[in-house]
């Protein structure tokens, strides 16, 4: 039997930040993010239901009435130990639905459902929002913009075709991929984020229940390509397409984003990286700026605004580790980021820098760096205000180095 060969790739990341004063921001998710689902929410053995606000008890026979202006039309009786939900009321009087009310007195016993029975029933409503709004693989482009809009970016994804990135002021935020009009590939860390039964926020449990196992490796013309399952991402096979589950270990390890791309995307790419090119270390600059501010926008903080001396200084120090085969803040010559952005002509009053290498996208980059305490710190620190990164390829390997600079300027 013929041995196939496993690759893996290499990934290290490194932060440095200057210290300024800790800040507060409110966070902007929402608070059903860890709540989400469709199963049956119980109240007493019975069924809480979309709409309804209580229940009522008959203690004793009472009669039930249509409201016609300001009578009182008799319809039945209801008998004494039946329960009845309750969508709506009017003074004096309790709604059992189909325009049918009873008096509100001592015939009748009214309760109201907990907060937490209100919650779960409206995180159930929410979710079935969320799966009636959700995209997925094979959908047409002109379905997807009926939901989300028309793209606010396009730029070459490192599988060779174009990525269009959809948001609203960063919230809700996107990257679809099309061959021949439809979606076979999707990014997206948004709150209304679904596929096959995992939301944003889900837990690890949760995941394997509705996906399964993990899978080991991708399979490409007989050369197994490892995947990396663990506490920070799972990827799985279902429905012929790979999906890549990002969890937040900040957030209790739960889901804080997914990648799903179609089998048939996956086997064009021919090596574990993309084919370097100055159209992709662009795109892949710009794809990076626009995940930092759906994170921003994702913990209630302001975007930074793109800058091209923050770029040329992120550029230039990727260029140098790629070339010279090193990985650190400080270069060869012992500048550090703080003295290669004042040569720009960045003039900062706070500032601070991201690094990573080896990682095959800026999805997976940015992902590594949200689950990093002191690149975290950077992504989110509300006192930067400016961004420019920078991405280069080693020539012997197409293995990308990224780099980040964020400054305040004074």
């Amino acid at each position: 039997m013929k041995r196939n060969k496993v690759l893996g790739a290499v990934t290290i990341l490194i932060a440095i930040f200057i210290y300024i004063p800790p800040f507060s921001a409110a966070s902007a998710a929402e608070s059903c993010e860890g709540a989400r689902g469709i199963q049956t929410v119980w109240w007493d053995g019975a069924e809480l239901k979309s709409g309804q606000i209580g229940r009522l008890t008959v203690l004793k026979d009472t009669p039930l009435y249509k409201l016609s202006g300001d009578k009182k039309i008799p319809q039945k009786t209801l008998k004494t130990g039946g329960t009845y939900r309750i969508y709506a009321f009017k003074p004096n009087m309790l709604s059992v639905g189909g325009g049918m009310y009873v008096n509100r007195d001592g015939k009748i016993k009214y309760e109201t459902p907990s907060a937490e029975k209100k919650r779960a029933l409206a995180c159930k409503k929410e979710s079935q929002e969320i799966i009636s709004a959700s995209i997925k693989i094979g959908d047409s482009k002109s379905s997807i913009e009926a939901k989300l809009g028309k793209e606010k970016r396009i730029s070459l994804g490192e599988y060779g075709i174009s990525w269009h990135t959809y948001h609203n002021q960063y919230r809700n935020f996107y990257i679809v991929g099309y061959l021949d009009n439809r979606a076979e590939f999707i990014y997206s860390n948004s709150q209304r984020l679904y596929s096959f039964g995992v939301f944003k926020g889900s837990s690890k449990s949760r995941v394997s229940s509705a996906l399964g196992t993990p899978s080991k490796w991708i399979n490409k013309n007989n050369v197994n390509y490892v995947t990396v399952n663990n506490d920070r991402q799972q990827t799985f096979y279902k429905k012929n397409s790979y999906i890549t589950v990002f969890y937040d270990i900040h957030k209790r390890g739960n889901v804080t984003g997914i990648q799903m791309i179609s089998e048939k995307l996956e086997n064009r790419k021919k090596s574990h990286y993309g084919v370097p090119s100055s159209a992709l270390q662009q795109s892949l600059e710009m794809q990076m700026f626009d995940l930092v501010n759906a994170a921003r926008a994702d913990n209630g903080l302001a975007p930074v605004t793109w800058n091209s001396a923050a770029q040329s200084s992120s550029r230039k120090h990727s260029l140098d580790m790629a070339e010279h085969d090193f990985f650190d803040h400080m270069n060869l010559r012992n500048e550090s980021p703080f003295q290669r952005m004042e040569k720009e002509g960045i003039h900062y009053l706070y500032a601070g820098e991201n690094i990573a290498m080896g990682y095959s996208s800026s999805i997976f980059a940015h992902e590594a760096l949200m689950n990093s305490a002191g690149h975290r710190k950077n992504i989110l620190n509300a006192q930067y205000t400016h961004l420019g990164a920078g991405v280069q390829f080693q020539k012997e390997t197409a293995v990308p180095y990224y780099t980040q600079n964020f400054f305040t300027p004074y």
